[in-house]
């Protein structure tokens, strides 16, 4: 009996061996480089982290900076996924350059839009989070030469977005694992002053952050460029964009931004609210969340690959395919959430031990970690079905509307009242704050049974 059991269960869930194996091929390399990132930041974080509470609060805090442009950047990279892979799966070859030549004009316009505040005046960004003169005065010094980074993080995501888009999974692989160990290296060097250099701190870890950059860009530009890759752009395809690309892009890139910005800005409003509660809040936030980081490297495979093969599907006209394999891939990351959970509430202990801080962040970050294992399940499940099913079928508007419910309307006044009105323990106040995720869940359920999010975006292009 339990043999049959076994045989029928490879049969319905594995038989498809197609599915399975591109979803090997896209999702491990996506995964592996994920690891490695989140593997470098929460190095950069532990070493960060033997300077005290306050450098863990400051860089924390400055960095809300780079997660909003990170978070615009992400939605130019998803615009191109979505086009790049349903061109791909349409046979649409030529397109694929003027994609890339759109997204790098915007994503390098809006790097200059963050970097002149970034770089000019910081302590005014930073006041906005945090009254810590101590925190300030160390963010600014963190925040000045990381800024400079925002143009390299531009052309590194639109390159690397087309290329995995393309089935290049292992040149954007190759350039981040490269940055890592620049990075990882010199924050030793640079934060504790080491080989006769001086002891720079935090801006020891922004300096670094610049040259990995470089370093990720070099590779990438040299390998791209010498074998004329397709994504490989010239200045003169910067200047022969066709306008029904540019309206159909920017539409839907505007919503993917919009949609992006909407959650980013909530988001940097819970890191307010959370200083408001305590400088110690702040730093627990931030130091879970770059261990929480390192958990979610396999969802963003799992996110990447069912974007691409959805999007795949749906560029050649295979709706139900695409159907198919994104409830596939959704049932993939609630198995997934078990066990990453599972793993999170009992490595915690193990994960904060290097962490030279007070008690009492040790504490909070504990109970956050708990926090963060419990809901794993709803907000893994809640991003794969926007960023993954919604976002390979270009349901971008649908899915402005649930998380501007989801933050806006849930999570910031649950924050709030939390927080400010109950003055309530940081761990508390995130559990109230990730109740939201529950709701995003029931409606992602929902969308993707009505099968609305199925849309081809180049049929006409």
């Amino acid at each position: 009996m339990q043999q049959k059991i076994s045989s029928a269960i490879r049969s319905r869930y594995f038989s498809d061996t197609e599915f399975y194996s591109k979803f090997i091929s896209i999702a491990i390399p996506v995964t592996l480089q994920n690891f490695l990132s989140s593997s470098l930041n929460l190095t950069n974080n532990i070493l960060v982290g033997q300077l005290g509470d306050a450098s863990v609060a400051a860089v924390g805090l400055a960095n809300q900076v780079f997660f909003i442009l990170m978070v615009v950047m992400t939605g130019i990279g998803g615009g191109v996924s979505v086009y790049i892979s349903q061109f791909w799966g349409g046979e649409k070859y030529d397109r694929i350059k003027k994609v890339v030549s759109l997204s790098l004009i915007i994503t390098l316009a809006a790097s200059l839009i963050f970097f002149i505040p970034s770089f000019l005046i910081p302590r005014q960004l930073l006041l906005l989070f945090s009254s810590d003169s101590g925190v300030i005065a160390q963010g600014i010094a963190y925040l000045r030469p990381v800024s400079f980074s925002y143009f390299l993080m531009a052309t590194s995501i639109c390159f690397s977005s087309a290329l995995r888009s393309t089935g290049n999974v292992r040149l954007p692989l190759f350039a981040n694992m490269v940055s890592i160990f620049v990075n990882t290296a010199l924050n030793f060097v640079l934060i504790f002053g080491m080989f006769g250099l001086p002891a720079m701190g935090v801006a020891g870890s922004g300096t670094a952050t610049l040259i990995a950059r470089i370093a990720e860009n070099s590779i990438l530009f040299i390998f791209i460029y010498t074998s004329d890759n397709i994504v490989a752009v010239r200045l003169k395809d910067l200047f022969n964009i066709p306008a029904d690309l540019v309206k159909k892009f920017f539409n839907t890139c505007g919503e993917l931004i919009t949609k992006d910005v909407v959650w980013a800005l909530g988001t940097s409003l819970y890191m307010v609210i959370y200083a408001r509660i305590s400088t110690e809040s702040v730093a627990s936030v931030n130091i879970v969340s770059t261990i929480r980081n390192l958990a979610y490297v396999f969802f963003g495979g799992v996110s990447n690959a069912c974007l691409i093969m959805v999007g795949n599907k749906i560029g050649s006209n295979e709706r139900e395919a695409a159907y198919k394999y994104a409830g596939r891939f959704l049932k993939i990351t609630l198995a997934l959430s078990a066990v990453v959970g599972t793993a999170l509430i009992l490595s915690r202990h193990l994960a904060l031990s290097p962490y030279k801080v007070s008690d009492t962040v040790l504490g909070y970050a504990s109970g956050l970690m708990i926090v963060n294992a419990v809901m794993l399940a709803p907000v893994s499940f809640a991003s794969l079905g926007i960023t993954g099913v919604m976002r390979s079928g270009g349901d971008i508007r649908y899915s402005i509307v649930v998380d501007f419910i989801a933050v806006w309307l849930i999570g910031l006044p649950l924050a709030w009242l939390g927080g400010i009105v109950l003055h309530l323990s940081i761990v508390w106040v995130f559990l109230l704050v990730n109740l939201q995720e529950i709701f995003k869940s029931v409606i992602v359920i929902r969308r993707y049974r009505s099968g609305k999010w199925l849309n081809n975006m180049v049929n006409d292009i």
